[in-house]
């Protein structure tokens, strides 16, 4: 559906909005769910039910109704572009002119049609609303990651926090002592250190190369927003064009150009580049969806007010009834969508709020298309997320002191990380390269691989549980005080996990979301999957990542990581049987062994084969 169909007024109204960008929400309820609607939410009009647009992961086959509304909306857009081309002609314009409008006419009614056939066949609520596109990702936001709770702080288990670190500090003395004293060698002249020391500008000035050259994604929304190109049309399209070429190139810049003897940087660089790759394709499509609704919006109300009119021919099939309690319920589910999104729903109750037409309602409340700004865009790439949304929780001022803490963390780490890495993992990857080159026996071989597995699992282990604080509690937390970002919802307690479905989803709380909203629940909705191949499709997805970043630590592509990353789906079968659902203890064990002898048997398995 194109912009278009809203009056011209309208749409530049819309256009010449205020560039007054969005300010940090203040006040925001503690117990707020997007998913949860105020119980004080009434309906736009009389005998019209507000409700929110239903959640992709409901979304199931269409049924031949909606498929033949779907075929004639193909059918007379065909019709539209061809007259549309005709529309200027000097031969015959009045007559031009009126086709247009009732092939316009009939092809929106259609699209409104099917559109509130799958609502109503989807709605899921007893109330009668309807469940919100996206509303899947929206959480009560969490004030401190778990670490930096005060109940932790306050628990009887915060002495064994204490505990770790000081055995983690002890450990790294006894290894600076013994290299230093017998073997000496200086941590300044460790091959692991320079190796993480070297090509820092280069590294440095493509990662802001790569970051810049996301904005692209910007201007395609800016283009929308002052109706050069249309979303609907052309702009997903451009935009799914950008996303391959952004992802391929910098992904073979990086492994073909860059540092090539700089693993670390490598990794580094392409992990950020998909991170980028899902912020904009985020943004891009969340504003999409928006601009549908929008457009929508102002169909329904330009077609509602020529309703019954001379002007406005009814297509064949309808009456006039019909068509203002189709028209009606589009508008009411608009507003509430638009105002679900801006976190303004409580407001839909007010009379002169439902009354108010989409430009008033775009100056005042619905934060759309004011966020398509340069300032919201490099904010929200400033924000530890990857899912983008009209309003985030802001804090009202920066705690110094707690981000110098968190600053000392990431040094004090990755100090950690190297040091661990020299003395315990290098002389292993040293010695599984130098028997690479030797003819060994299968035998000798599967010798060679179990010794260096028990040799490789106390280390890695270590450097495993590093990383993930290093990365989830220091540097995303950083990133947020400077930011002003409140949610620190980054993980949850994924070390008393007993299923791998439930570590999958709490582990890595951001990219989590964003697989929920753009992956699983978009391939539900576009390509009809059912829920289980939705799932294996994500799995399939994140092991093919994974796999991607093995290739370009040890230039081999092996499928190891990926074998055992799509087993994680009958592991998951096992623990809802019978048996495993209230054997917690021996879950959390499974869980437990496959953290700490999962990820070196998978090295392992790269290094000797």
């Amino acid at each position: 559906m194109r912009a278009s169909f809203g009056t011209k007024d309208n749409l530049g109204r819309l256009a010449k909005l205020a560039t007054t960008d969005r300010h940090p929400l203040e006040g925001y309820p503690e117990n707020y769910h997007a998913d949860s609607p105020s119980p004080e939410d009434p309906a736009a009009r009389p005998g019209v039910t507000l409700g929110s647009r239903p959640s992709s992961s409901s979304l199931t086959e269409s049924d031949s109704k909606l498929g033949k509304l779907q075929q004639e909306i193909s059918e007379l857009t065909g019709r539209v572009s061809r007259l549309r081309s005709q529309a200027h002609s000097t031969e015959s314009p009045e007559k031009n002119t009126a086709e247009l409008d009732s092939a316009r006419v009939q092809t929106a009614y259609a699209k409104l049609a099917a559109e509130m056939a799958a609502r109503e066949r989807h709605r899921k609520r007893a109330d009668g609303r309807y469940r919100s596109s996206f509303a899947d990702v929206t959480a009560v936001p969490v004030a401190a990651t778990i670490f930096d709770a005060p109940y932790f702080k306050n628990s009887d288990f915060y002495g064994f926090y204490i505990l770790f670190w000081i055995a983690v500090g002890f450990s790294i003395l006894r290894n600076l002592c013994h290299t230093w004293l017998n073997q000496s060698l200086s941590f300044y002249n460790a091959p692991v250190l320079s190796i993480f020391l070297s090509g820092l500008p280069k590294i440095a000035v493509t990662d802001l190369v790569m970051y810049l050259s996301t904005y692209g994604t910007f201007f395609i929304q800016y283009a929308c927003r002052h109706g050069w190109i249309s979303w609907q049309s052309s702009g997903w399209i451009i935009q799914s064009l950008y996303e391959v070429v952004f992802s391929s190139f910098w992904i073979y810049f990086v492994a073909a150009h860059v540092v090539r003897d700089q693993w670390i940087g490598r990794v580094f660089l392409v992990l950020h580049s998909l991170v980028l790759l899902m912020k904009i394709h985020s943004y891009a499509f969340y504003n999409g969806y928006l601009w549908g609704i929008l457009t929508e919006l102002q169909l329904s109300e330009e077609y509602l007010k020529r309703l019954g009119s001379e002007s406005l021919a009814i297509p064949e099939g309808y009456s006039v009834d019909n068509m203002r309690e189709l028209l009606l319920n589009s508008i009411a589910f608009c507003k509430y969508e638009l105002l679900h999104q801006s976190h303004h729903i409580t407001k839909a109750q007010d009379k002169d709020v439902t009354e108010k037409s989409s430009a008033e309602l775009c100056e005042s409340l619905i934060k759309f298309p004011k966020n398509i700004s340069l300032k919201n865009y490099f904010e929200y790439t400033m924000y530890p997320t990857v899912v983008y949304e009209l309003v985030y929780i802001r804090t009202k001022n920066i705690r110094w002191f707690y981000l110098a803490e968190k600053v000392c963390a990431v040094i004090g780490v990755v100090s950690v990380m190297l040091i661990v890495a020299e003395s315990g993992i290098n002389p292993l990857v040293v010695k599984c390269n130098a028997a690479r080159g030797v003819n060994l026996s299968a035998g000798e071989r599967f010798k060679l691989y179990c010794l260096v597995l028990i040799d490789m699992i106390p280390p890695f282990a270590t450097e495993y549980l590093l990383v993930f604080y290093l990365i989830w509690d220091t540097i995303l937390n950083g990133i947020a005080e400077l930011s002003y970002y409140a949610d620190r919802d980054f993980y949850g307690p994924w070390w008393s996990c007993t299923d791998w479905s439930e570590f999958a989803r709490i582990w890595n709380k951001p990219v989590h979301r964003f697989l929920l909203r753009h992956v699983y629940h978009s391939s539900i909705s576009a390509l009809s999957l059912t829920k289980l191949q939705a799932t294996l499709m994500t799995f399939w997805i994140s092991a093919i990542v994974h796999e991607l970043v093995m290739y370009l630590i040890f230039n081999r592509v092996r499928g190891y990581l990926l074998i055992f990353q799509m087993a994680q789906i009958p592991l998951v079968i096992i623990s809802r049987t019978s048996f495993m659902r209230h054997r917690k203890i021996l879950g959390n064990v499974i869980c437990w062994f496959g953290f700490v002898a999962g990820p070196p048997i998978i090295c392992t398995l790269y290094l000797v084969y």
